[in-house]
């Protein structure tokens, strides 16, 4: 098969795509991002028409670029002290983790997502998922890489790893200030 060479005009009409969609739809995706709309509610109040991938690869990577989303943790875990938790009724759960957050901020608290490694459960589907349909299409909404990601710990994200720490053990919540990580006994 022969392959093609990229021309001039092939680049200049790449450019200007990128151009025209970040006009016509990216700033609109990133502001309805932030106002806290999931991806597939974005794609429903564009105006102009947009596949599902192209708005989720934008949200993902505005979530990135704020630093809400992130690769990698901006410091080593091996430096974290460990505190191990017996699994606990979520409201518990929730009110302890958000002191946490308190006493760390926003910016310093994450949780690990491994929802994009191979075989990791599908989002908020297994029969005991407490997820609501917009939690469960929240994280749907966003392009999980092969591997674990951070994502902060804001309000919408605390519910959600809540729910699903109650399903999964091996999540684990990160505090950057205090250098604490919590994380659950293996039953």
């Amino acid at each position: 098969m022969k392959q093609q060479k990229e021309t001039p005009s092939k680049y200049f009409q790449d450019a200007l795509s990128d151009f025209v969609y970040d006009a016509a739809s990216g700033r609109a995706i990133r502001h309805l991002a932030d106002t806290g709309y999931t991806t597939a509610q974005i794609v429903r109040q564009l105006d102009y028409p947009t596949p599902f991938a192209k708005v989720q690869h934008t949200v993902t990577r505005h979530l990135m670029e704020s630093g809400i989303l992130l690769h990698e943790l901006p410091v080593p875990a091996a430096g974290f002290q460990i505190i191990t938790l017996l699994p606990d009724v979520p409201e518990k759960l929730y009110r302890f983790l958000s002191e946490y957050v308190r006493q760390n901020g926003e910016e310093y608290s994450y949780v690990s997502c491994p929802f994009g490694i191979p075989g990791a459960p599908a989002l908020g589907k297994s029969p005991r998922s407490a997820l609501t349909g917009r939690e469960a299409e929240y994280l749907e909404g966003i392009a999980w890489e092969p591997k674990i990601m951070y994502h902060r710990l804001n309000r919408r994200m605390l519910e959600i790893s809540v729910q699903l720490a109650a399903e999964d053990r091996e999540i684990c919540f990160y505090f950057l200030k205090s250098g604490e990580m919590v994380k659950f006994a293996l039953d």
